[in-house]
């Protein structure tokens, strides 16, 4: 009784098990990777902090403009007064120069003080720098996303690729097992020779050993795939967008070079950084220039002082002192390093000018060979797919003759093979659209999670 009560333990722990397993899986389509890495993707998160920062670093740079105020409260105890020196005369001495002991011995000292800045350029210049920085900042966040979409599409149609692959390897291995099972048939029955048996079986190995390597591929290839959209990684992934999905779109989408720049002008995040870099130099500039203008602040204070040499508060005297007035700062002469400042930013100005024709140049030829390898793959896939079906019919044919014993087994062989590597080359030709139209839409700054 204890032995059957044990094995139904057993079998209901097993079973949750299994249950746990494949609760785990998860049907996964490439809209669903996209949306999900919005939230889940790490290096997202972190630019977000970015942003975010940049939010805040402006607020203080604002915050400069606003009034400024502050309290402050002291307490001194003197052992000895305080010692001011007055001259003998006015001291009832003969001495030129007398040290006379004032003041209590507790000193309190209490005060309000109110700085504004009235005329500041270089804090204005420096507020709209640090709003262009947050601009930035936004961008950025913007092209890592269409960076992270790029990645996750491409990991996704990399193991979509090798599943197909995958699914015509073991196709291609169970027709050479069964054409290993009957080269051994006929070597047992004296009709067939050895070395038909000895291939069939380094084909079936060889078979088994790329299979293998897919297998361990796709593995590597989820994992990484996980860690970009930020699954956890005890959930199993399926995915189930076929390789095949928006193929028909995939070749009706050509553009010319120039059409196609025109819109990744427009729609690149990088650009959109690079013009704002410019922008951002040409501010920080005024902002050099303008620390050679004089700066005007509003200073007040209202102060509250005492001296006694006991502690009779009630007794005591609070006498008051208050002021307004106007600060005027001139720069005079600082030795020209504002000078130099200001012909380092104008370098550096003309530098990201540079940077932005650079930028344009790269995007305008990324964009003319994407386009190129794009009419490429679409007349490889034309080609392709009448090859396949070719192969396919060859195959038959060929496999009808050795069953009727018209046809050799090398025959059958080759034309396995040929049917395989035409298999794997349609396989290619779609893989390559599918990633050439992906990059293409990261080129025109259209792709995004």
């Amino acid at each position: 009784m204890k032995i059957k009560i044990l094995y139904i333990a057993t079998a209901l722990l097993l079973t949750q098990s299994v249950n746990g397993l494949y609760a785990q899986k998860r049907a996964l389509t490439l809209t669903d990777a996209l949306e999900i890495a919005k939230q889940g993707n790490k290096a997202i998160q972190i630019q977000v902090l970015e942003e975010i920062h940049a939010k805040e670093m402006t607020r203080e740079t604002k915050g400069s403009l606003l009034p400024s105020i502050s309290a402050n409260a002291a307490y001194s105890r003197y052992f000895d007064r305080q010692v001011i020196f007055l001259p003998g005369s006015f001291a009832g001495t003969d001495k030129p120069v007398q040290d006379v002991a004032v003041g209590g011995k507790n000193t309190y000292n209490t005060f309000i003080s109110l700085y504004q800045p009235v005329y500041t350029p270089v804090k204005h210049q420096l507020t709209k720098v640090s709003a262009i920085n947050e601009k930035i900042e936004n961008v950025k966040t913007a092209d890592l996303k269409s960076l992270v979409a790029l990645k996750i599409s491409t990991g996704y149609l990399d193991i979509l690729m090798m599943n197909r692959q995958l699914g015509s390897f073991e196709q291609s291995l169970e027709r050479n097992i069964k054409a290993l099972k009957d080269s051994r048939s006929l070597l047992a029955q004296g009709r067939g020779l050895k070395s038909d048996t000895l291939s069939s079986f380094i084909a079936v190995e060889n078979l088994r050993s790329s299979i293998s390597y897919l297998k361990n591929s796709i593995d590597v290839s989820g994992i990484e795939l996980k860690r970009l959209i930020g699954l956890k990684e005890p959930v199993e992934i399926e995915l189930t967008d076929p390789l095949e999905l928006g193929i028909e779109t995939s070749q009706s989408e050509f553009q010319q070079v120039d059409e196609a720049f025109g819109i990744a002008e427009k729609n690149r995040n990088d650009i959109t950084i690079q013009k704002l870099m410019i922008h951002l130099t040409e501010k920080k500039l005024k902002a050099t220039q303008a620390k050679l203008l004089p700066q005007i602040s509003l200073i007040a204070q209202y102060q509250i002082q005492l001296q006694a040499d006991d502690f009779k508060f009630s007794q005591y005297a609070w006498p008051k002192t208050s002021f307004v007035g106007i600060e005027l700062s001139v720069p005079i002469f600082n030795g020209n390093r504002t000078q130099s400042q200001i012909n380092q930013a104008k370098i550096k100005a003309q530098q990201e000018d540079i940077r932005l024709n650079d930028l344009k140049d790269e995007v305008r030829t990324e964009l003319a060979t994407i386009i190129s390898k794009w009419k490429e793959a679409v007349t490889q896939l034309a080609i392709h797919e009448t090859t396949i079906k070719s192969a396919e019919l060859n195959h038959k044919m060929v496999e009808s003759r050795f069953q009727n014993s018209l046809g050799s087994r090398l025959e059958l062989t080759d034309a396995e093979l040929a049917l395989t590597q035409a298999q794997i080359n349609y396989l290619n030709a779609v893989y390559h659209l599918r990633i050439l139209h992906v990059q293409l839409q990261h080129a025109l700054g259209l792709l995004s999670l």
